[in-house]
């Protein structure tokens, strides 16, 4: 069983190979209500074994498959993003946000993508790609890893939600969306008018996070899976409020 006392000096890195599950569980597009489905026990059950509570190696080793993951790796991703503890500091993403390229790179690294894939995708020359790179070792935001590998310091499902990237997104990702045709049959969307509450307002930004990692997961499986050639989306969802637009 995950359950060290107190006083073990291991307890420490039992949390951060706890959290390092929920991450990527929650990466995977897993909330506990549907591990909890997936695995025939109670959302209580599934609580207390992401918390290390009665979970034995063998549940472990199930929730490695399903969020896509192995214990090892698990145990590397815990040494590292639990130095931050998902957090950014505020001249680490005012860094990001000043320069769109830099950002860019991190954002594929965070999401597994070698930084080659900026020049493939995205145009950026490698030179700049290198030179990015460094630049974001130095903010502490990645490391380097044996055999050239990088490794970023922030979960993929970090919430981008301060005052830097929400400058960044009113210049750079709104007017993307602003401009698409959305009479073009090719065009994705969706959309639905609600009536809620304050709590229910709540739930919809926990239902937005989640969606997220839904995608992250339908990502992942395509890379996995899909031999068809493969192109970027940007994906947003966003919620507002209808009363300027009711006349009273």
């Amino acid at each position: 069983m995950f359950e060290p006392p107190l006083d073990d000096p291991a307890a420490s890195e039992t949390a951060a190979l706890l959290a390092a599950l929920r991450r990527a569980l929650s990466g995977a597009g897993w909330t506990q209500a549907r591990i909890a489905t997936e695995l025939g026990v109670g959302t209580a059950t599934v609580k207390r074994w992401l918390h290390g509570r009665g979970l034995s190696f063998q549940t472990l080793g199930r929730l490695c498959v399903m969020a896509q993951t192995s214990l090892a790796e698990l145990a590397e991703s815990s040494r590292v993003v639990s130095q931050l503890e998902d957090r950014l500091t505020l001249a680490q993403e005012e860094a990001l946000t000043k320069d769109t390229n830099l950002s860019t790179i991190f954002f594929l690294i965070v999401n597994g993508w070698p930084p080659s894939e900026a020049t493939e995708a995205f145009n950026i020359p490698p030179e700049e790609v290198e030179t990015h790179v460094q630049r974001l070792v130095r903010l502490a935001l990645i490391d380097r890893l044996p055999g050239g590998r990088l490794r970023a310091r922030l979960s993929p499902s970090h919430a981008w939600q301060r005052a830097p990237m929400r400058r960044h997104f009113e210049r750079h990702l709104k007017p993307l969306f602003f401009t698409m045709d959305y009479g073009d049959p090719h065009t994705i969307f969706g959309a639905e008018t609600l009536k809620l509450s304050p709590l229910g307002v709540a739930k919809l930004r926990e239902r937005i996070e989640a969606f997220r990692g839904e995608l992250r997961a339908l990502e992942n499986e395509d890379r996995r899976t899909s031999s068809l050639p493969a192109e970027w989306y940007a994906v947003l969802g966003v919620a507002r409020s209808m009363k300027p637009l009711i006349k009273p």
